[in-house]
């Protein structure tokens, strides 16, 4: 059974999500919360498949929350929903390793299809845990796959994250690979051009704070990777 919490301190908003959400999937669990504390307390006993929260909420915020649960160890995936289309806003929540970030008011069309690759992502993780025939290996690429997530705005190089979970340069750079399906660069790269689309698709930020905030000093530079990418200037997106 999915398990999904939703964060929000409108009544109206949560009731909406759920009921979005309750006729989109079969077999669903959703609870609910009206503050930051209230909501990280539910992840801490719960473990939620996903968390959709927003933002401004009494007693601890939802990025607060998010940064809460993670310096707590508690893994799910998050959806944040915010009426602010706020540089800094944005920049913790990719920080915090927010994959997906919408505006409200919330499109029940972009919802699903946000929690849809979410727990498709926790899915995939949790059967390559399940199938891994050498456990501390597979930890150790998802401890590295998690520390790319919290740190890729930041020019972190495969000999440091390959120190972090204390691994050979060229032995982790081989079993990245083999575990993720991509280079160490071309993941780094991939997952910054993701979160970039998401901001440049979802906000009114410049394309220079943009490419600022996923990792890029170059505007030009990051123009030319995006393009190669998507098709498509940064600018053409809008």
């Amino acid at each position: 059974m999915i398990k999904i919490l939703i964060c929000d301190d409108e009544a109206i908003i949560r009731q909406g999500i759920r009921k979005i959400l309750e006729n989109f999937y079969g077999d669903i669990e959703v609870r609910e919360c009206g503050d930051g504390m209230e909501g990280y307390k539910t992840m801490a006993v719960w473990n939620p498949d996903a968390v959709i929260t927003d933002i401004r909420m009494p007693v601890l915020d939802g990025l607060a929350m998010i940064e809460k649960a993670l310096a707590a160890g508690i893994t799910t995936q998050y959806v944040v929903i915010s009426a602010y289309r706020d540089f800094e806003y944005a920049r913790t929540a990719i920080r915090c390793g927010v994959r997906e970030y919408i505006l409200k008011p919330v499109n029940r069309f972009e919802l699903t299809d946000c929690t849809s690759r979410l727990l498709g992502i926790r899915e995939q993780e949790e059967t390559k845990e399940e199938k891994g025939t050498v456990p501390e290996e597979s930890g150790s690429i998802g401890k590295a796959v998690q520390y790319i997530e919290n740190n890729f705005y930041r020019n972190i190089s495969l000999e440091e994250v390959s120190q972090v979970v204390h691994m050979n340069t060229a032995y982790f750079s081989t079993l990245f690979k083999k575990q993720t399906g991509k280079k160490y660069i071309d993941y780094v790269t991939d997952l910054r051009m993701e979160k970039a689309r998401k901001l440049i698709l979802n906000t009114d930020l410049k394309i220079v704070n943009i490419a600022e905030m996923v990792g890029y000093s170059s505007t030009k530079h990051f123009a030319r990777i995006y393009k190669e990418k998507y098709g498509v200037t940064p600018n053409g997106e809008r």
